[in-house]
C-alpha cells in the first residue's frame, strides 16, 4: 500500500472514530471501485493507472474481511490488527493518545454533536473513501441507482435527506406511492450502507401505557444512546397508522400515536421509563432524528391524479407521473395527518406506479430478482420471454411488485429443486 493511500485511510477512519462515527456502515472499496469503473469514471486512465487503483482498492478491502460492508469502528480495529506496528511505534502512538487523554475530561456528560454533526469529514478533505461513506448526495444517489429501478425523484430526495442527516441536520419527509413501487426498498437498500436507519411497521406502533406490539420508546431504548439520538426512522404504511381508531370510550388511538410522533419530529428531549424497573429512565435528545413517513396515501394520490387529468396532464405520450404536487393541506385533508405534523414535513415525494413494462425491464436488468436468486442458490436460471412478460404483468396487477416476482420465482425453482437439487442449471416456466 502506498504511503499516501495509507495516510488517507487512517485520516478518514481515525477522524470518524473521533467524531462518533464508529457505528456508520462503510461499503467495501472493491464494490465501490467496480461501480465507479462501470460508470466510466476511469475510462481516461492508462492500463497501469487503472490496475494500480484496482490493486489499492483490493488491498484496503482486506480490512473489511471481504464483507460487502462493515461498521467503521470494526474496520479500524481490523486495520490495526493487520498492520505491522513495532513496539517503539506503539509507544509513540500511546504517547500521543496519552497527551490527548490528559486534556480530555471523561467525567463530563456526553457532548452533543456540533454543528457539523455526523459529517465525519477527514482532516485533509475528500478522499477516495467518500463514496463508501456516502458523504455526497451524488454518491448516495449513484449507490441507489445500482439497486433501484426508476423513481428518480424519490432517490434524489432520499439522497439529500441522508446527506443532511449525516451532517447533523435532521429532516422529515413523506414518501407516497402505491404498494410495490419501491418506497421501502429504497430504505432497505440504504440500511445496508448506513447503520442508523430503522424501518418500522407503522400499524404495529402503540403508545406508552397501553398494549401494543411495538412502542415508540422501544425504538430508542434498544439502541445505544449515541445511535438512538441520530436515527432515521422510516415508518412503513404510516397512512394506515394514522387512520382513526376510536375506542368505545371515545379515545382516538391514532391521534395519540401522532402526539408521540410529534415530539420526535419536534426534536424534543424524551424520557422513557423502563416498565419492569420504574426507577430506570432513559433520556433521548431527538433533535438529530429524521422521520420518513412511507405509505400508499391512496385517497390523496387519487384526488391529486384526478386534479392533474382535469387540467390536461392526463394526455401524455410518454410514461410519467400524472400526480400533481402534494401539499401540507393534502396530507391533512386526505391523509388523516394532524396539522402540527404536516407542518413539520419538509418535502412530500410521490412515486410512480410501476406497470408491466417496468417490471419486465427490471427482470432484464442487472438488478433483476433472477440474478439475485442465482447468486443466493449458486445456480444458473433461464426463463423464456413469454414467461417474463406474463410474470411482469401479473406483478403489476398484484400490487406487490418485486415481492410477487421473488415469491413466484422461488416457488418455480423449489418445484424443480425438490427432485433434482444437485443441478446447477434450471429452466423456469410461468403460466
Amino acid at each position: 500500500m502506498t504511503h499516501d493511500m495509507a495516510k488517507q485511510f487512517w485520516n478518514v477512519y481515525l477522524g470518524m472514530a473521533g467524531k462518533d462515527g464508529a457505528h456508520v456502515n462503510m461499503s467495501n472499496p472493491v464494490d465501490d471501485f467496480k461501480a465507479r469503473a462501470h460508470a466510466g469514471e476511469f475510462d481516461k486512465l492508462t492500463d497501469d493507472q487503472y490496475y494500480r487503483k484496482e490493486a489499492d482498492a483490493e488491498e484496503v478491502a482486506s480490512f473489511w474481511d471481504y464483507k460487502p460492508s462493515e461498521m467503521a469502528g470494526i474496520i479500524l480495529l481490523n486495520a490495526l490488527a493487520k498492520t505491522d506496528i513495532s513496539d517503539v511505534e506503539i509507544d509513540g502512538i500511546a504517547g500521543i493518545l496519552a497527551d490527548a487523554s490528559v486534556r480530555t475530561d471523561y467525567y463530563t456528560e456526553e457532548q452533543e454533536c456540533d454543528e457539523e454533526g455526523l459529517g465525519f469529514s477527514p482532516v485533509d478533505g475528500p478522499t477516495p473513501f467518500d463514496d463508501g461513506a456516502g458523504w455526497t448526495p451524488r454518491s448516495i444517489y449513484n449507490y441507489l441507482n445500482q439497486h433501484i429501478y426508476g423513481q428518480d425523484a424519490a432517490k434524489r430526495a432520499v439522497s439529500m435527506l441522508m446527506y443532511h442527516h449525516l451532517r447533523g441536520n435532521s429532516r422529515n419527509i413523506v414518501m407516497a406511492g402505491a404498494t410495490g413501487c419501491g418506497k421501502t426498498e429504497i430504505w432497505r437498500t440504504l440500511s445496508k450502507m448506513y447503520n442508523c436507519i430503522r424501518i418500522i411497521n407503522g400499524p404495529q406502533l402503540s403508545c406508552d401505557g397501553w398494549k401494543g406490539s411495538l412502542k415508540i420508546s422501544d425504538i430508542f431504548t434498544c439502541e445505544t444512546k449515541k445511535l438512538a439520538e441520530h436515527l432515521v426512522l422510516v415508518i412503513d404504511e404510516s397512512d394506515k397508522m394514522m387512520e382513526p381508531k376510536v375506542a368505545s370510550g371515545g379515545t382516538d388511538y391514532a391521534k395519540m400515536i401522532q402526539n408521540e410522533l410529534l415530539k420526535v419530529m419536534d426534536g424534543d428531549t424524551l424520557t422513557f421509563t423502563d416498565e419492569k424497573n420504574r426507577d430506570t429512565k432513559t433520556t433521548i435528545n431527538c433533535s438529530g432524528v429524521s422521520v420518513v413517513l412511507c405509505g400508499s396515501f391512496e385517497r390523496m394520490l387519487q384526488a391529486k391524479s384526478e386534479s392533474s387529468e382535469s387540467i390536461g396532464f392526463g394526455r401524455r405520450e410518454k410514461k410519467e407521473s400524472v400526480v400533481a404536487e402534494c401539499t401540507e393541506e393534502d396530507l391533512i385533508q386526505y391523509g388523516n395527518v394532524r396539522r402540527e405534523i404536516a407542518g413539520r414535513i419538509s418535502q412530500i415525494v410521490t412515486l410512480d406506479t410501476l406497470d408491466g413494462d417496468d417490471f419486465e425491464k427490471i427482470l432484464e436488468s442487472e438488478m433483476s430478482p433472477i440474478q439475485k436468486m442465482e447468486e443466493a442458490h449458486n445456480v444458473s436460471l433461464s426463463i423464456d420471454k413469454e414467461s417474463r412478460r406474463k410474470l411482469a404483468s401479473d406483478a403489476a396487477k398484484s400490487g406487490l411488485g418485486c415481492r410477487y416476482i421473488r415469491s413466484k420465482l422461488q416457488f418455480m425453482l423449489d418445484a424443480q429443486m425438490f427432485d433434482e437439487p444437485e443441478k446447477d442449471t434450471y429452466s423456469l416456466y410461468y403460466e
